[in-house]
């Protein structure tokens, strides 16, 4: 790949120098002390508010409404002051998130994959050259930015953009799978674009890495090895791991990321808790009274974008469950971690009680991977569970299943009937599986 290398460096030199400086930025802050990246993360995040303040309508108006100063959100009881932005005040505020620095140029429409609902419709800032976040990732896999690639996703591209891409990337090679038009043709299709171009990291969403995976077992296909898988847009179970290993060979990585805020945090080489960007993302954990909980301890996951100046996301509440690791990484790289989010706020199993679970329940059967490929929680309306299961290959797996199952219906005390169902795969919508389908009527507003 040395012609490849060097065409990348000459690009991120002259007709890509902004995305080539903001790589060695990415790379130099992933090494700071802790408390330089701290201060950098204050500053950035003290910054984008006072734009916000002075430069949307929103935030002009909520900071007033709130007793916010601008003069002094480097201080942690000023930041807290700002009120967490929530999915239903953005869709309903729509334009007074747009900031005055908005402009055709400037701004790139985006909008989210409305798995859980309607979709979200927001801009992102066209001048941050943000696939350096995933560069930067890449290479903590032994992935670099000039090797091929193979995506499955929510893509939807055009000849025309097809054929922008493939310029923009020549020599190197990406090739795309849309999660929304699966069937054996394109499958097929997928697996000699993969025997053709022998990518080094194939990246998708879990539930679409699981069934081209299913696919290629059962048709009796093999890929060259890539380097990396990686996983995104839902949780990545051990039990997912262990599968997605076991048939592409090769170490599986989580990456976090949002369409309204793109790339967060990923695992590195050690995949022990993933990285959260600092220097361009400011991640809070937060319990039920809107403040943070103590590292270790589950609360909401909400995200501020460090750079968006086009549509400024202060304190957003991504919807996701999650806690902070406090350790550090064997693999040099000082950026924070938090671990696996827990799956959406939304993911919970409530009881005739008024009891409500969801931390662990994405980890049931961790303890045994082999003995569960992928598996659904549904609620009915009368609070009954059925535990929707594709098998594994472990021949003890049903005795694991069972024990699991027990220590669930121990937890919740008995409370609702607990079935399990084995099925052969579970539906997808648009590439991703939902891990808990509730049909219960929705609580009422309080």
């Amino acid at each position: 790949m040395g012609f490849a290398r060097t065409a990348f460096t000459i690009k991120s030199r002259t007709v890509r120098r902004r995305s080539g400086r903001f790589l060695d930025e990415l790379l130099s802050n992933e090494r700071l002390p802790r408390e330089r990246l701290a201060a950098l993360q204050a500053s950035r995040a003290a910054a984008i508010a006072r734009f916000a303040a002075t430069n949307t309508t929103y935030y002009a108006r909520t900071f007033a409404e709130a007793g916010v100063d601008p003069a002094r959100l480097e201080a942690p009881e000023q930041w807290q002051r700002i009120p967490v932005v929530e999915r239903a005040m953005v869709k309903e505020h729509r334009r007074e998130f747009i900031s005055s620095e908005s402009t055709r140029r400037t701004a790139r429409q985006a909008k989210t994959g409305g798995s859980s609902g309607e979709p979200l419709w927001l801009q992102q800032d066209a001048r941050v050259p943000t696939l350096a976040h995933a560069w930067r990732m890449y290479r903590w896999w032994g992935v670099e930015p000039w090797d091929n690639l193979a995506r499955v996703g929510r893509w939807g591209f055009g000849a025309v953009d097809t054929l922008k891409t493939a310029v923009t990337w020549w020599p190197s090679r990406q090739i795309y799978l849309d999660a929304q038009l699966f069937d054996g043709t394109t499958m097929r299709a997928f697996h000699r674009a993969i025997v053709r171009t022998r990518p080094a990291l194939i990246e998708g969403y879990v539930g679409a890495m699981l069934e081209f995976a299913d696919f290629l077992e059962a048709e009796g296909l093999t890929i060259p090895t890539p380097r990396a898988i990686a996983t995104t847009a839902a949780p990545l179970t051990e039990n997912a791991r262990h599968r997605l290993e076991t048939v592409y060979g090769t170490p599986v990585y989580d990456e976090y990321r949002g369409s309204e805020i793109n790339w967060m945090a990923a695992e590195c080489r050690e995949r022990s808790g993933l990285h959260v960007f600092a220097d361009t993302r400011r991640i809070e954990i937060l319990g039920p009274d809107g403040q943070p909980v103590p590292t270790g301890t589950v609360g909401d996951i909400v995200v501020t974008d460090l750079l968006n100046r086009v549509f400024p996301m202060i304190r957003y509440r991504v919807g996701d469950r999650g806690r902070f690791i406090e350790r550090e990484c064997p693999c040099g790289v000082t950026l924070p971690m938090i671990a696996q989010p827990e799956g959406r706020t939304t993911d919970i199993v409530r009881l005739p009680s008024g009891r409500m679970i969801n931390h662990g329940l994405m980890a049931m059967f961790a303890d045994h991977p082999e003995s569960v490929r992928v598996f659904q929680i549904v609620q009915s309306a009368d609070y009954a569970l059925r535990i929707r299961i594709v098998r594994g290959g472990d021949p003890r797996g049903d005795e694991h299943i069972e024990n699991a199952v027990a220590k669930v219906r121990r937890r919740i005390d008995d409370e609702v009937p607990i079935v399990v169902e084995y099925v052969e795969h579970l539906p997808q919508t648009g590439g991703k599986t939902k891990y808990l389908i509730s049909e219960l009527a929705a609580p009422p507003a309080e």
